[in-house]
């Protein structure tokens, strides 16, 4: 889910420039895009679960769809996507389909399993290997799910800026009610832009755990389903400013949100402050790096900093090669440093 600084795409799967061409006439055209993700990361630790990592090799998100728009007039088209994931561990799953109408005077509508709004504006981190979190919504117990099944999306843009609202149904539980607004303009070479957003989660997972029970000094491991019920809401909002010079950028980001756990009657309360920023060498090499702090990171008196740089090599329009190392810090979660050097192809 990687982002650039700013996202201002009404469909980011109809700006794929290498999409390969399967259908095109005067009132319609079919394109098949996609990418693939090689990652190569080492990391000491999982700040987020805890848990011991080693050096991996993974394809990521790579994924694949195919784009559609048909002309009905001369302000009016039709859209469809469906886009599936390709990696070692989502390959064939479903990541987007929807449908939708565009108009170059009234906006674009679209409806079906969508990604939330706050992925697709981000923010002012621009770490390459993702392991950022001051995007809160998708942090830990502030996680929106970035994609959700049943969602209305609605985007206008013009010469004043831009507008983005969303709207997804919770499907009877089975699904998180969620719903978000965006706006952005620019001045100079400033871009301003933020938004706000809520969730209630009433649905309900199912996971197996293995069990270890011992009778007779003999022990037995069973698997065990739990059911964890749902209820909390999430409330959030953000703010952007991002200066665009002569080669090089710096933006910071501002979130808040809260988090109300209505089963166990408890509130958690963060705030984050990302800078980040690039500075290109020549029009195919920059550097690039950020800084992030988050105020009760997951659970109440834990501080997070991060700081990551990297390299940054855009070959062509269909290729780019990453390199970049990092260090992060919590109050009770320790400390996890990682390296990781990627190479992404794009049609």
């Amino acid at each position: 889910m990687k982002k650039t600084l700013i996202a201002l795409a009404v469909l980011s799967a109809a700006n794929v420039v290498n999409a390969a061409e399967i259908l095109k006439t005067d009132s319609a055209s079919v394109d098949f895009y996609g990418q693939l993700r090689e990652e190569l990361k080492q990391r000491g630790s999982d700040i987020k679960k805890g848990d011991d990592t080693s050096t991996t090799l993974s394809s990521g998100s790579s994924r694949a769809g195919v784009n559609s728009i048909y002309t009905i007039n001369d302000d009016l088209d039709v859209l469809a996507t469906v886009e599936f994931g390709i990696g070692q561990s989502n390959s064939g799953d479903s990541r987007k389909h929807y449908i939708g109408f565009a108009s170059k005077e009234w906006g674009t509508v679209t409806v079906g399993k969508q990604s939330i709004l706050t992925d697709d504006v981000w923010g002012a981190e621009n770490d390459w290997i993702g392991l950022g979190y001051s995007v809160l919504p998708e942090a830990g117990v502030y996680d929106m799910a970035w994609l959700q099944d049943a969602m209305i999306k609605y985007t206008l843009e013009g010469s004043a800026g831009w507008f983005k609202a969303a709207y997804s149904y919770n499907n009877g539980n089975d699904d998180p009610t969620t719903a978000e607004m965006f706006a952005g303009t620019t001045f100079g070479n400033i871009e301003l832009y933020g938004g706000v957003g809520y969730q209630e989660d009433k649905t309900t997972s199912t996971k197996n755990e293995d069990i270890t029970i011992t009778s007779g000094g003999a022990s037995h491991t069973v698997e065990e389903k739990i059911t964890t019920v749902h209820n909390t809401e999430l409330k959030h909002g953000m703010l952007t400013v991002n200066y665009v010079g002569d080669g090089w950028n710096l933006g910071t980001t501002y979130w808040h949100a809260e988090v109300d756990d209505n089963t166990k009657n408890t509130k958690l309360t963060s705030d984050s402050v990302a800078l980040a920023g690039s500075y290109s060498f020549t029009e195919k090499l920059s550097l690039y790096g950020g800084y992030e702090y988050i105020k009760d990171f997951q659970q109440e008196n834990n501080d997070f900093n991060g700081v990551y740089s990297g390299l940054l090599y855009k070959y062509a329009s269909w290729t780019k090669v990453y390199a970049e190392t990092g260090f992060n810090d919590s109050d009770k979660l320790g400390n996890d440093s990682y390296w990781g050097v990627g190479v992404r192809i794009y049609w």
